[in-house]
């Protein structure tokens, strides 16, 4: 990476770091290049606002999570294994115990009534996480005629849960997931 493209990462990684925890609007420019260290200049040389940045932030998760998913995805050979499996990984990046929920959706819920730029990558992060959902489910058998619907309502069980662990900090939220999980192709196959 060029020393422009280490800057350009360390300001979306930062910036989505304080969405993540503190929120988009609560987050300012001046905040995220003092998370930074670096100079005023630098934002504007690669964003021109907030709501840019927010999109960079909103693909940097996307990508985060859906590439997660998908190493998950090819490892596993049913979708039982595939919900412990991603289970055990995000309960161990989220075992500091400093950040709750989905990044994605924390972030993606926030902005998504901004703009419709911002809503639109939410969505395709959303979309692709469905599609992940949509191979593994296939692979375990279920119905081509059951499998758009299966997956969209995994993913609203998945998204759901995240939320709910993000407001009560609960980890009992994660194991409720992976039970409701398992449960909705249980009772399709």
């Amino acid at each position: 990476m060029t020393k422009g493209e280490l800057s350009k990462n360390k300001i979306i990684e930062a910036a989505g770091d304080l969405f993540w925890r503190n929120g988009y609007t609560k987050t300012g420019i001046n905040e995220i290049l003092k998370a930074t260290g670096l100079p005023k200049g630098s934002f504007y040389f690669y964003f021109q606002k907030k709501s840019e940045v927010a999109e960079a932030v909103l693909q940097y998760y996307g990508s985060r999570i859906t590439g997660l998913l998908r190493a998950v995805a090819e490892a596993s050979d049913c979708w039982e294994s595939f919900c412990d499996s991603f289970m055990a990984v995000f309960q161990e990046k989220l075992a500091d115990k400093k950040y709750y929920g989905c990044p994605l959706a924390v972030v993606g819920m926030e902005v998504a009534f901004q703009e419709d730029r911002l809503s639109a990558c939410y969505h395709q992060a959303l979309d692709e996480i469905r599609e992940i959902f949509t191979q593994v489910l296939r692979r375990d058998g279920i119905a081509e005629e059951q499998l758009e619907e299966t997956a969209a309502l995994c993913l609203a069980v998945y998204e759901g849960n995240l939320v709910l662990y993000r407001i009560s900090k609960d980890q009992d939220m994660m194991r409720r997931m992976n039970r409701q999980l398992k449960k909705i192709v249980e009772n399709r196959t």
